[in-house]
């Protein structure tokens, strides 16, 4: 059975860490409802472009704002899509940053880097060879060479992946500052004789041209054997900071929660972690993804 071991916080730190419930806000009802946060992560993001990296630190954008998730200690989250403007045709990039009621930013995250489009003659000459590898993709996803549970699965629009879940006591994750610095934050379960539970999910937009989902407490459930249906904990509203050192057993320097509105454009993915809090040794039947598709992965 898991250790209990948590790490350790203060009342302050859970105070100004805490996030509201189901208060995602889309498009321009975010910008209305924060404009002052909105407008500084907006100038935020034209003066400090180094983040999209060498080849398109230099380029002209069009920044258009995804929405926003506030939390209860008054930083709002500012979802962000920008696309590179002069003679570029592809799909979006995507980040988030954090802002204080104020207007100071306080975190900044890439999602996703704009993804040019290929040139129709190559798309052309590599046709046949992306047709072989496609049939030889779909005979590894449906693993019909193998027993054991299908964690790779299709839905109408989604072809999703759902690791096996990984149950601890807690996690700490790293988040870069806007100041160069990184913050260690954790999650830790609220209930007497529970755990965190996280599932590595990995979700491919291979059919459809565009696909919107809002990812919150509804997007998932993980099954419980002959039990109930979890559904996924809010991880913004969860999450709070620590102080912590690297050799802490459940420091998760990959953990990248997956929270909030997203579009997933043909041929993109999304790469990240789904959490859970379930009773201590819990064993599990399936994974259910609802968010913008249905599928079903199980583990028996």
């Amino acid at each position: 059975m898991a250790s209990t071991e948590r790490p350790e916080t203060t009342d302050e730190d859970d105070a100004t860490a805490q996030t509201g419930g189901e208060n995602f806000i889309e498009g321009d009802a975010a910008r209305d409802a924060h404009p002052t946060e909105v407008a500084a992560a907006l100038q935020y993001a034209e003066q400090n472009k180094y983040d999209y990296g060498p080849k398109l630190r230099d380029a002209d954008f069009q920044w258009e704002i995804n929405g926003v998730a506030t939390m209860d200690n008054g930083i709002s989250r500012v979802f962000i899509d920008y696309t590179p403007s002069a003679s570029f045709r592809g799909s979006s990039g995507s980040e988030y940053i954090d802002v204080d009621s104020s207007g100071t930013v306080l975190a900044r995250r890439q999602l996703r880097v704009p993804k040019q489009n290929l040139p129709v003659v190559l798309v052309a000459l590599t046709a046949i060879s992306l047709v072989a590898l496609a049939v030889v993709e779909v005979l590894l996803w449906a693993n019909p060479f193998e027993s054991g549970p299908e964690l790779y699965v299709a839905g109408r629009t989604l072809w999703i992946r759902a690791e096996q879940p990984r149950s601890q006591p807690y996690v700490v994750y790293p988040v870069p500052s806007s100041l160069g610095d990184v913050n260690h934050w954790a999650i830790k379960p609220e209930g007497q004789g529970t755990e965190i539970v996280i599932v590595e999910t990995v979700l491919t937009n291979q059919t459809s041209g565009a696909v919107r989902m809002v990812v919150d407490e509804e997007a998932a459930e993980l099954r419980i054997k002959g039990s109930i249906a979890l559904k996924p904990i809010n991880v913004i509203k969860r999450s709070y900071i620590v102080e912590t050192t690297t050799n802490d057993r459940y420091l998760d320097p990959e953990f990248r929660s997956i929270w909030g509105g997203f579009t997933l454009n043909q041929g993109e993915k999304i790469l990240g972690h789904v959490v859970f809090e379930a009773p201590l040794g819990s064993e599990f039947s399936d994974f259910r993804w609802l968010a913008g598709d249905t599928a079903v992965v199980r583990y028996e």
